[in-house]
């Protein structure tokens, strides 16, 4: 992969605290060459190849590569170097009966998660990714570990007076920002936006930028993105649309996403013993208490049963 050494060891020499973080665009500029780099939680190696399964090989060196987007509250790299976000620490307690102990984290870009993964660069998607019909017939998803609705953030007070994406609709002055590629963009397609009306952002963190500066009147993303927004931002100038009342789908219900766990089709035995743990965090309350640290709440969990196979087939799970 060009560029991929260097950008692995930049990323191994920042976690242990040798490089400064000058800029994000010192930062992209410095990894620009790779499309994928490499950060380590403890020592930046590379889990052992071999003729066995991933699975199996991830359990002899203790390490599985994992893509993230660098994007809070999912998976990301935080100002000292470390790895952290609510599908890190839960992916952690997955694999951890299996022994294996060690996250090697890969950033991209969310586009670049699914193509990423398929062409090996990384074993399991964690970057909080929705269970989606479309990418069903391309990767294999675990059984979900949260439900998520969307939200908008507006200017205090919601001076467009915004409740719901058929709101936008009516007013054609009304800008939106959301990020390319996301559920939230579709939804907001699907609702009847204008294409003239919708502002696409590279990033949650820049479309919040664009917010702030009057680009757009509102930005819709997940609930639980939002939280952690307006939380990162304190911008006491800021505040949720509420209420809000989600959009819905073709059965008249209103949408939510599951977010899960991404994986190759062929790495079965991987997403078995997944899916066997994330029932056994469910079910004992664990996977709750995980995610709570992140902000997630008792309504973020999906019901108990709830598999991936239903929600690919485009049926609106409990």
């Amino acid at each position: 992969m060009a560029g991929g050494a260097d950008g692995r060891l930049f990323l191994c020499e920042m976690a242990a605290g040798k490089v400064r973080m000058a800029s994000r665009r010192a930062f992209l500029a410095r990894t620009a060459a790779s499309a994928i780099t490499a950060v380590s939680m403890t020592s930046c190696r590379t889990p052992v190849s071999g003729g066995g399964t991933v699975f199996g090989n991830a359990r002899r060196a203790g390490a599985l590569r994992v893509g993230i987007a660098n994007e809070k509250p999912y998976g990301y790299i935080d100002g000292n170097g470390t790895l952290q976000g609510a599908m890190v620490e839960l992916l952690k307690a997955v694999l951890a009966p299996y022994g294996i102990t060690h996250i090697e984290a890969q950033i991209a870009d969310f586009n670049a998660l699914v193509p990423s993964l398929l062409s090996k660069r990384i074993d399991v998607i964690g970057a909080g990714m929705f269970i989606r019909p479309s990418r069903c017939g391309s990767i294999a998803f675990s059984d979900p570990v949260s439900r998520i609705g969307g939200s908008l953030l507006v200017k205090k007070g919601n001076p467009m007076r915004l409740h719901s994406l058929a709101d936008v609709t009516r007013q054609p002055a009304v800008k939106i920002g959301t990020q390319p590629g996301v559920d939230q963009q579709q939804e907001v397609v699907q609702s009847g936006v204008s294409p003239d009306q919708i502002v696409l952002f590279s990033k949650d963190t820049e479309a919040l930028a664009g917010l702030q500066a009057g680009r757009v009147d509102a930005i819709y993303f997940p609930a639980l993105e939002v939280n952690g927004l307006l939380a990162t931002s304190a911008d006491a100038g800021l505040e949720h649309a509420q209420p809000f009342d989600q959009p819905v789908g073709s059965d008249g219900k209103p949408i939510y996403h599951y977010q899960a766990f991404g994986l190759r089709k062929e790495d079965t035995d991987l997403l078995e013993a997944v899916n066997g743990s994330i029932a056994t965090l469910l079910a004992s309350g664990k996977l709750l208490g995980i995610l709570g640290a992140f902000g997630y709440t008792q309504n973020d969990t999906p019901a108990a049963g709830v598999r991936a196979v239903e929600i690919c087939s485009g049926r609106q799970a409990g």
